[in-house]
């Protein structure tokens, strides 16, 4: 989200007197954390998702990943990846520490230039790594490679997260507190999505319409005047539309001011204020941050606005997000984020929040 600069009155009308991360309040609090090369996030119900990014940009060039599910079964998946296009892993090279790890039952992707290992052998694996330094692809000198500083630290917040300290399904701190002991993950929120027919007539026109009743906004956004070709209206409902009008272009990006509008008076039209992703903080929410956003984007099917911004062309950073229309007001339903940029896939952001959509 990016900002929109409103003065005087019309911020005490567009904005709302207080603004609370959802995660607050549906299900568990999410956790991000960076530590030293790792990232660990887990959502709000206790999916978590853990992965080698180097606090370096771009050091070792290697990919792993390790996921688990909630609960006292919850599934665990540790992922590898070589990110330099040289070719699918080979696990039966691996090294940690410069010493063969073994054979595993890795299952191999060379499609997707991954391979995966699942359930015990994974775990056992974990705790393997866990006082090492470095994992290896290969022994070859300048060979991809995964540093392991703060993976333990990591984990170990993943098992607190969890509720799996002190007991047998935890992959730092073991101890004797059986399965049982786990706490399933709480259930996903529901989010009734109203989609309504995109019937605006002359959508065009009253896009237009739009942006000279609120040429105030567009200037206090600074926005480009030859954005003006990216404006959309789409129907909201039978008496109400959703406007985005196109505000910058950027290299790699562009932002919309989004605003919602009365279908017979377009002058009406009032800046979208959305729900906050759960890692922002209210405190920082002012006037200058409302209404304008990246890479956005609507879906009538279900009812969706979403946004996606990349930290820099390489979208090895950003942070996207979905808000869902349930008749009255826009309910997130999707927040994924990562803030360190350290030369990963694109787009491969951890999800800190969802929500489960269904039909109204």
């Amino acid at each position: 989200m990016i900002a929109i600069a409103i003065d005087g009155a019309a911020a005490a009308a567009e904005i709302p007197a207080a603004q609370v991360p959802l995660a607050e309040v549906r299900g568990a609090a999410p956790v991000y954390r960076e530590i030293k090369d790792w990232v660990l996030a887990c959502d709000n119900t206790r999916v978590c998702f853990a992965r080698y990014d180097p606090a370096a940009d771009g050091a070792g060039g290697g990919y792993l990943s390790i996921a688990r599910e909630p609960g006292p079964a919850g599934g665990l998946t540790l992922s590898l990846e070589v990110v330099d296009g040289d070719g699918a892993p080979s696990p039966a090279s691996l090294r940690l520490d410069g010493r063969p790890i073994g054979a595993l039952p890795w299952t191999l992707d060379p499609a997707a230039q991954t391979a995966t290992l699942q359930g015990p052998a994974a775990a056992g694996l974990v705790r393997a790594l866990k006082d090492g330094s470095r994992l290896a692809y290969s022994p070859a000198r300048g060979a991809p490679f995964v540093s392991l500083a703060g993976m333990k630290a990591a984990l170990l917040a993943m098992d607190e997260d969890q509720g799996r300290l002190d007991g047998e399904t935890a992959l730092i701190r073991t101890g004797p507190r059986p399965a049982s002991a786990v706490p399933a993950g709480p259930p996903l929120p529901v989010v009734r999505a109203s989609p309504t027919p995109d019937n605006l007539p002359d959508a065009a026109a009253f896009a237009a319409a739009v942006r000279r009743a609120r040429a105030d906004v567009l200037r206090q956004h600074e926005c480009e005047p030859e954005a003006a070709s990216n404006d959309e209206a789409h129907a909201l409902g039978p008496g109400e539309a959703l406007v985005m009008l196109g505000c910058i272009n950027a290299a790699y990006q562009g932002s919309v001011v989004a605003l919602r509008a009365p279908r017979n008076a377009p002058a009406k039209a009032r800046v979208l204020v959305l729900p906050l992703p759960p890692t922002a903080d209210p405190a920082n929410i002012t006037p200058d941050v409302v209404g304008e956003y990246v890479g956005a984007d609507w879906d009538e099917k279900t009812a969706s606005f979403s946004e996606s911004s990349k930290g820099r062309g390489l979208a090895d950073c950003g942070s996207s997000s979905t808000w869902t229309f349930d008749g009255k007001a826009f309910q997130l339903t999707q927040y994924n984020a990562l803030t360190r940029c350290g030369g990963g896939p694109p787009g491969d952001w951890p999800t800190i929040y969802r929500a489960w959509v269904a039909a109204k």
